[in-house]
């Protein structure tokens, strides 16, 4: 008896986990794009609209992110996990490259059709936030980006 139970969990925590990447692919699809930053706040900072302005963010289908200012390349990161279940959303991106290569962004995010926020924690302090907000000594950093139509 006590075998069949812990087979059954075993099967529903695969189903599960299933469940959960098929959202999570399906979730990368849907923030498949070119972005651009409409806003952002580090640690109560708000980044001015003028240098926002050439930025933009692309996203691919598979988690991968780049990051762009004119046509100068500024990160790359990959999304590590990405789960769209919870709330909020979760996302980890870990820096692909350069000198900051393998570290990791907790985060939440919302994808709300052609919007996209985006809150993470800086890698001093890495406790996911619960809220959207990058007040003064948060240690956070909130960006809202509209995705460029094609």
């Amino acid at each position: 008896m006590f075998l069949a139970t812990a087979l059954l969990l075993v099967g529903l925590a695969d189903a599960s986990g299933d469940s959960q990447d098929d959202a999570s692919k399906k979730e990368l699809k849907a923030m498949a794009g070119t972005w651009r930053p409409v806003s952002a706040e580090n640690n109560g900072f708000k980044v001015l609209e003028a240098d926002l302005k050439d930025t933009r963010r692309a996203i691919d289908a598979d988690g991968n992110w780049t990051m762009r200012r004119g046509d100068e390349t500024v990160v790359e990161w990959k999304a590590k996990s990405l789960d769209p279940t919870r709330t909020p959303k979760t996302i980890d991106i870990e820096v692909a490259g350069g000198e900051y290569k393998g570290v990791v962004y907790l985060g939440i995010y919302e994808l709300d059709g052609d919007t996209l926020r985006i809150c993470f924690a800086m890698p001093d302090r890495p406790v996911r936030p619960t809220e959207f907000s990058a007040g003064e000594g948060s240690v956070r950093a909130l960006s809202e980006f509209k995705r460029e139509k094609k």
